[in-house]
C-alpha cells in the first residue's frame, strides 16, 4: 500500500471514529442509567427507605423542593441521546441538527426522614435545531 493510500485510509478511519463518538451523549445522574421501574421499586420501599439510604444509592438530588403539603421532594434525572442520522447528510446536516433518546426521572417524596412515595418514569425525548 502506498503512503498516499495509507494517509487516505487513516483520514477515513479518523473521520468515522469522530462521527461515532459525537453521535451519543449522556447527561445527568449515571446511577439511573440501567434502572427500570421494577429495579427502582425493589430498591425503594415507601414507608421504609430513609433519606440516607436514597442518598447512598443515588447521591445528591438534581433538584429538591417542598410540596404544598410540606413533603420534601427530591428529583433525579438521566438522559441518553443519540444524534439523528440526517445530521451527517452533507448540506442537510449543516442546516438541521437533531437528537433522540430516553430521559429517566426518579421523584422521591419524604415524610420526615422516610420515603412517603416514589415514582420512576422513562420518556422518549427528541430535540432539533436549525433551518428545517
Amino acid at each position: 500500500m502506498s503512503s498516499r493510500s495509507l494517509k487516505m485510509l487513516g483520514g477515513a478511519v479518523s473521520l468515522t471514529v469522530m462521527i461515532l463518538l459525537s453521535g451519543c451523549a449522556t447527561e445527568g445522574n449515571e446511577s439511573l442509567k440501567n434502572e427500570t421501574v421494577t429495579s427502582i421499586d425493589q430498591k425503594i420501599q415507601d414507608g421504609v427507605t430513609t433519606k440516607a439510604q436514597i442518598r447512598a444509592q443515588f447521591g445528591d438530588p438534581r433538584e429538591s423542593s417542598f410540596t404544598d403539603s410540606g413533603h420534601e421532594q427530591w428529583r433525579y434525572s438521566f438522559t441518553n441521546a443519540s444524534s439523528d442520522a440526517a445530521n451527517f447528510v452533507p448540506l442537510y446536516g449543516d442546516l438541521h441538527q437533531g437528537t433522540h433518546g430516553t430521559e429517566k426521572t426518579l421523584t422521591v417524596l419524604f415524610n420526615g426522614d422516610v420515603v412517603w412515595h416514589h415514582t420512576m418514569n422513562a420518556s422518549a425525548v427528541k430535540s432539533g435545531s436549525g433551518v428545517f
